[in-house]
């Protein structure tokens, strides 16, 4: 098999729940840039699919990659991810990006959770039938 059809399979087996596994409803956001417009995009989002309904225990924001600055404590929208999280969004930081970014884990906002691999996360949860927003 070439290794493109191989790459497309694999991408489609880890996308897809695999048979007879619920879906578990949530929704996961993958934010790799600091573009300012994509985190209002993303705050815009989360907000929307709070007030259709879904729980914020539901969302997750999975960070990694450049975007890991944003979760800085003086980052510029530090107000907006601690209003999120108090109304349960999980925010979670890639080790390997903070890692690789030079961070002490302490220059990150204090309730931000840290995964190992961000976007191992985020594989995980399509594979949990979750929902994949990158705005």
């Amino acid at each position: 098999m070439p290794k493109r059809a191989l790459a497309v399979a694999l991408v489609l087996l880890l996308a897809y729940p695999a048979a007879g596994r619920a879906a578990t409803g949530g929704v996961v956001f993958q934010i790799s840039t600091t573009t300012a417009g994509t985190w209002k995009v993303a705050v815009r989002n989360v907000r929307n699919l709070e007030a259709a309904g879904t729980r914020g225990r539901d969302i997750e924001m999975v960070v990694l990659g450049p975007a890991i600055r944003i979760l800085l404590r003086s980052s510029p929208v530090a107000r907006n991810l601690a209003a999120l999280h108090a109304s349960g969004v999980v925010i979670e930081a890639c080790k390997t990006s903070v890692r690789r970014a030079g961070l002490k884990t302490g220059a990150i906002l204090p309730f931000v959770r840290y995964i190992r691999s961000g976007i191992a996360e985020v594989v995980r949860r399509q594979r949990e039938g979750w929902a994949y927003v990158r705005p």
